[in-house]
């Protein structure tokens, strides 16, 4: 049985938390966590001091199979967010991504924080809102959207979101040409379909359906 050791950051958690974890589980469901242990001794402490302990809890707890409740996740959508991507627990970050788009406030006022952050952690789903929100007010948010410090792939991603909107409903989703254009959860979707990864950016959804198509031709 391994032991797990949070310390607070400093001037922001006032306790430390120690949770318990098998390595066994961890090197099955959650490799990356299993790689913090590689002293091989029996029972090992491992501080983890960048992720508050609430939120890892909710990590470790998924990982061992427990789920995390709706009013959970979206109260916390954010921090389950930064954990799960910090350790690659992808179901629950796309569940916490779920979570947060439901309970976020989409408007002029805070679409540019929700993309950036979208972009920061690959949440592919929410950065599509986003766009979407942006090509729909596109009048608007010329005017009160600064796009000067927005990273220019951001820009091409707005470009696609505008070109989407225009896109017929019965466009063929099996012509590889079309993925650039198909909204994240069917990219997720087709790609779960073929047993592969539905984490990361929409550039490399596209590029794992693309080569798999090439593969299967």
């Amino acid at each position: 049985m391994k032991k797990w050791k949070m310390a607070p950051r400093p001037k922001r958690l006032k306790q430390s938390k120690t949770l318990h974890a098998h390595k066994s589980i961890l090197q099955i469901c959650a490799p990356m966590l299993a790689a913090l242990f590689d002293s091989g001794e029996a029972v090992t402490t491992v501080v983890i001091s960048d992720i508050k302990p609430n939120y890892f809890q909710y990590m470790l707890w998924y990982v061992y199979g427990g789920s995390v409740s709706e009013a959970d996740l979206k109260a916390h959508a954010k921090g389950i967010i930064d954990a799960a991507d910090k350790y690659s627990i992808v179901n629950l970050k796309l569940e916490a991504e779920a979570a947060y788009i439901d309970s976020a406030t989409i408007a002029m006022d805070t679409a540019k924080d929700h993309l950036l952050y979208a972009d920061a952690k690959n949440l592919a789903l929410l950065k599509e809102v986003v766009l979407d929100f942006i090509a729909e007010n596109s009048v608007e948010a010329s005017q009160k959207i600064p796009f000067s410090d927005i990273p220019g792939h951001l820009i091409r991603d707005l470009l696609i979101a505008f070109g989407r909107s225009q896109q017929r409903d019965d466009a063929n989703e099996e012509d590889s040409d079309q993925f650039s254009v198909m909204r994240v959860s069917d990219l997720r979707r087709m790609l779960d379909e073929k047993g592969l990864d539905v984490d990361g950016s929409r550039e490399a959804m596209i590029e794992a359906l693309k080569n798999s198509a090439e593969e299967a031709n």
